[in-house]
């Protein structure tokens, strides 16, 4: 069927205390209940979890005036007498065919669709205290063979929605009778000239980059380097160029190119901007090549000042463990003795790696390497160790063939087990499946020496190390 949805949530809600809580559904919300009751009953669909609400309506007055209603009720409630912080609700509409069925779990009817996910992917985009609609919804209501009075739209262009959902043109909803809002016309004015992007690749520079990604050895990509001349290259193809020397394990090239794109500026107005200095992408490319060769401390500088730019996600939080746990194993470039390893480091490392898993438990990345150091550190933690390693394998298994990192993974997971034999086999099928660049090769030998290197099993992860060398 065709209908309404609007969905809902309260910005301030995750920040009430307990007791406000407790007042807020106790005296707030009954007081809604009471001027809510008439559409929640003829809604097709009704359903609230905490601040939130999902409401269907087949009537398209029903969705406006509700709409309107909750934001007026919610703008106007006089907080201060019941004692809570002041709440704005942030409301979305979207008009289109969704499912509608009987939901055993509920006992109650509910919907599915995409048109269902869109709506909910407006809400977080939308001003608090205000009424965001798509285009649909819009139409859908003045389309309607009873004109509803009193209300109006005005456009605020295409908006991006959360969650990476697309863009979508978006309108504010509102009563005729209030004033129009200076903010919409600004928002919706394209400034986009006064802090240009830099320019995308060429055809031809996206054509060259194809070929060195596809480059069929290293020493062909290596002799291709030695004519290569990047002046008057865009950055963008800069940056490319070096990734794919960190693939093929030129890590000392990647720098240099690097530092080409960190010196790639943009003209603005005879100020020079530098588009790429401060890109994660770029910054975490150069610190895994300063990994690669030894420079540790500004590896762990770079990753360190993205967490507080704002990268707080598990893969720089892994980034920085990595950091650690090479400062606690490696003296200029070799590995030491498992006697001089500094503890604090390497139990540091544990501990950012199992905090980037908490943080994403579906990244099997800081799993394996938790993993890894139990088995390392030994004793207690080793039985740790085979037990996560066990885990992977559960909770990944049935994303095999996925790419190289699944693969490898459970592989690995195996090896931690000791049965080296299906290691083997199963490291033969991920390089048959994915054929690896050199630095996804070595990324993975490096790991598994390392390994060996502290448990005394150099001789039995041989065969392995020999086909990841080939």
């Amino acid at each position: 069927m065709n209908g309404y949805i609007i969905f809902s949530d309260l910005k301030g809600f995750s920040k009430l205390s307990e007791p406000e809580l407790r007042t807020f559904y106790k005296d707030v919300m009954s007081e809604l209940a009471t001027h809510l009751r008439p559409f929640i009953e003829r809604a097709a669909v009704w359903n609230t979890w905490g601040d939130a609400f999902v409401a269907v309506f087949e009537n398209g007055r029903d969705a406006v005036e509700l709409s309107l209603l909750f934001r007026d009720l919610l703008r106007d409630y006089k907080y201060e007498k019941v004692g809570i912080s002041r709440l704005f609700p942030r409301i979305a509409g979207h008009y289109g065919e969704f499912e509608f069925f009987e939901d055993p779990l509920i006992n109650r009817p509910n919907v599915l669709g995409a048109n269902i996910n869109t709506t909910a992917r407006i809400e977080p985009i939308t001003r608090p205290g205000e009424v965001f609609v798509t285009r649909q919804f819009k139409e859908a209501i003045e389309q309607l063979p009873e004109k509803i009075a009193n209300i109006d739209f005005d456009e605020l262009g295409e908006v991006v929605l959360a969650k990476n959902f697309g863009e979508r043109e978006i309108f504010r909803l509102y009563r005729s009778t209030e004033p129009k809002q200076i903010i919409d016309r600004i928002l919706k004015t394209d400034l986009s000239w006064a802090l240009p992007e830099p320019p995308e690749m060429t055809e031809d520079e996206k054509k060259t980059i194809e070929f060195y990604k596809n480059a069929p050895s290293k020493e062909v990509l290596e002799r291709n380097l030695k004519s290569e001349h990047i002046e008057g290259k865009s950055g963008q193809y800069i940056m490319e160029l070096a990734d794919i020397c960190k693939a093929f394990g030129f890590y000392e090239e990647a720098i240099r190119l690097i530092q080409e794109a960190e010196n790639h500026y943009l003209d603005v107005n005879d100020i020079k901007v530098y588009p790429f200095r401060h890109q994660k992408r770029l910054l975490k490319i150069k610190a895994n090549c300063l990994t690669r060769v030894g420079k540790y401390e500004e590896a762990a500088d770079i990753v360190y000042g993205l967490w507080q730019l704002g990268a707080k996600d598990s893969d720089t939080l892994s980034m920085l463990a990595a950091q650690y746990k090479r400062r606690a194993i490696y003296e200029n470039g070799e590995l030491i003795n498992f006697e001089e390893v500094r503890i604090e480091l390497l139990t540091r490392a544990r501990d950012l790696y199992l905090e980037a898993f908490r943080l994403n438990i579906e990244d099997y990345y800081p799993a394996i390497n938790v993993a890894y150091l139990y088995k390392m550190m030994g004793g207690m933690e080793a039985g740790k160790g085979t037990k996560l390693a066990g885990y992977i394998l559960q909770a990944w298994n049935s994303k095999q063939r996925e790419n190289w990192w699944i693969d490898s993974t459970l592989a690995e997971a195996e090896l931690l087990q000791d049965d080296f034999e299906t290691a083997l086999e199963l490291f033969k099928l991920a390089i048959e499946r994915h054929n690896p660049s050199v630095f996804d090769k070595k990324a993975t030998s490096e790991q598994i020496k390392i390994y060996a290197h502290f448990t005394n099993k150099l001789a039995n992860v041989e065969p392995i190390l020999q086909i990841l060398r080939g």
